[in-house]
């Protein structure tokens, strides 16, 4: 994992984004965050898992499909099978520790 702060690299909703191997980070004082940290490691494991290139089609597939089922677009961000396996942990410190290979798929269903 390699921390790269830049307001000018990330949309300006977004604190923080993983892009395998790095965290970029908007604001400085975000690099305190252990729980937007946190959020964004699971992605990077994620991320790992799919060989990189296949996690971003399965994300952005999957934010289509969640456009069109919710018609809104914060809810379907908010329920990307990806984003809803890191929402769900990041307050869990030790989740990457005991989290099972591929767990993000146990979030492909609802």
């Amino acid at each position: 994992m390699i921390l790269i702060v830049s307001k000018y690299l990330i949309p300006k909703r977004f604190k923080a984004i993983a892009l395998f191997p790095f965290i970029l980070i908007r604001d400085n004082f975000e690099t305190n965050n252990l729980v937007l940290i946190n959020h964004e490691r699971i992605h990077l494991r994620q991320q790992l898992e799919l060989l990189i290139i296949p996690f971003y089609v399965l994300y952005f597939i999957d934010y289509i499909l969640k456009i069109i089922l919710f018609q809104d677009k914060n809810k379907a961000y908010k329920n990307i099978l990806f984003e809803r396996e890191a929402y769900l942990n990041e307050e869990n410190m030790d989740y990457l520790q005991t989290r099972p290979f591929w767990n993000w798929a146990r979030y492909l269903k609802g």
